[in-house]
């Protein structure tokens, strides 16, 4: 019987610091873990590089690691292979983390010119712990170097990063001979802008609005957000003095008492029943309630909240076409009236899911699924069929054999309780109910509505 084929991604990483030092190259690094797999009989499935990035801190902002755990939690990887462990962590408790999904998902590490550290061994985990001390220790002492030198840059107005991490409107440029922020000419004009627009009508959306279509149609509300909140545009950084400002103190103190008070506050009372239940029909971005109030007795001047549900993609960066406003009258009224036609639609799609599944579960069994797997696998090894067309036929059977795992124990889904909801008079209950349990009824009963683009119900997912 073939053994299966080892699928092997390799880690690489290197800092800033670290890029010109012999040995220790990206393409150095891969190179040698090529030659590595290909010695030991593994099938390099994918190369993740973080560059640039430090093995101690900010695991969240090292994009590799995070590609590499995806394509782990899809079981596409069986051994992570690096050159040595502290290209894979020296950080302890982020080691820990990413070993227990590693753990879950029976997906293994090795360190190429360090056989003796392992997980396997009790001897290779104290040797692990150990490495991961030290090198923990030896980062901390560096940052809180670099840590000392980026504060007197700081206070000398000297750039210590790069253009994407200075905010819309600055650029780097030098200065008296250092290198240093300065604005951008080709924004300025579109800041300044965008201040006086909202100093003078103090409305987020208006400003937003005002400036896509008159100056930058690629504004964005996260743009905002950092023109609203980030100390660049007085001029300082961490309180010290470090850019040409956009505004003055005064300026900025006012702009953060506009911007607290222009915040959304849930001080309307109004009830959103069908929140997280929506999805826009276009992009796929869950919709989320707005409201307004309208005048329904003009004696009384006594007034009625209405509210709604749109997608903040088409309405607030405007890149989604779906700019409609649902009515939450509207769906609950239609679910009112047709929720048992729409449960007896949901019985149908499910029980046709079910038939497509047991046509499948008799065509396709394990054990011809497996003998496929292994006439593949000695294919692939005698050099027959190339990797795309192993590695697209191998997710394929592994598919069906999941598929298969999940027909076999026929577990019957118990709807009666929405049996009795629909013979009983749920109507005339449901009147009675406060908004709030409302909400909860919906919630209890629906796991989705999905919508037609003209803003129709499609159709309903029951729990």
């Amino acid at each position: 019987m073939t053994n299966k084929i080892i699928r092997c991604a390799l880690y690489i990483r290197v800092s800033t610091a670290e890029q010109c030092m012999h040995g220790k190259s990206l393409e150095a690094q891969e190179s040698y873990l090529q030659q590595y797999a290909s010695d030991h009989n593994m099938i390099v499935v994918g190369v993740y590089a973080d560059e640039g990035k430090t093995a101690r801190k900010e695991l969240k902002k090292r994009k590799a690691i995070h590609s590499l755990l995806e394509d782990v939690k899809a079981g596409k990887i069986d051994v992570i292979l690096f050159w040595r462990l502290d290209r894979w962590f020296r950080n302890l408790s982020d080691f820990y983390k990413v070993q227990d999904i590693l753990d879950e998902y029976g997906v293994r590490w090795m360190s190429a010119s360090e056989p003796g550290i392992n997980m396997e061994t009790r001897d290779g985990r104290l040797q692990l712990n150990v490495v991961l001390s030290i090198g923990q220790n030896e980062v901390d002492t560096t940052s809180e170097r670099i840590k000392f030198v980026n504060e007197a840059s700081i206070r000398q107005g000297k750039l210590i990063f790069g253009d994407a991490n200075m905010g819309y409107g600055y650029k780097s440029g030098i200065v008296d001979d250092r290198k240093c922020m300065v604005k951008d000419p080709e924004r300025e004009e579109t800041v300044n802008a965008f201040y006086k627009y909202f100093f003078k009508h103090q409305n987020k959306c208006a400003t937003l609005r005002y400036i896509q279509d008159n100056y930058d149609p690629n504004f964005s509300w996260a743009i905002m957000r950092t023109l609203l909140s980030s100390e660049f545009y007085k001029g300082t950084y961490r309180g010290f003095p470090y850019c040409p400002p956009y505004l003055t103190e005064e300026q900025w103190n006012e702009l953060q008492k506009i911007a607290h008070k222009n915040i959304k506050r849930a001080k309307s009372g109004r009830i959103y029943l069908f929140t997280s239940l929506i999805r826009c029909p276009v992009c796929g971005q869950l919709l989320c309630g707005t409201g307004c109030k309208s005048i329904i007795n003009r004696k009384t001047r006594e007034k009625r909240d209405y509210c709604y549900y749109r997608c903040s993609r088409a309405h607030n960066d405007r890149i989604c076409t779906y700019r409609h406003r649902l009515s939450q009258n509207l769906i609950e009224q239609y679910l009112l009236d047709n929720l048992d036609t729409e449960y007896r639609k949901y019985q149908i799609r499910v029980k046709k899911i079910e038939e497509e599944k047991k046509k499948i579960a008799q065509t396709k069994t394990p054990e011809k699924l497996n003998a496929e797997l292994e006439r593949l696998n000695l294919l692939f090894q005698k050099g027959r069929v190339e990797w795309d067309y192993y590695s697209s036929e191998y997710d394929r059977i592994e598919q069906e054999l999941k598929d298969l795992s999940r027909i076999k124990p026929e577990v019957k889904r118990d709807l009666s309780f929405l049996e009795d909801l629909l013979q009983s008079d749920f109507k005339t209950l449901y009147v009675s109910l406060s908004p709030e349990n409302r909400r909860a009824f919906w919630r209890s009963t629906i796991k989705q509505i999905h919508l037609n683009e003209d803003s129709t119900i499609k159709f309903v997912d029951f729990l």
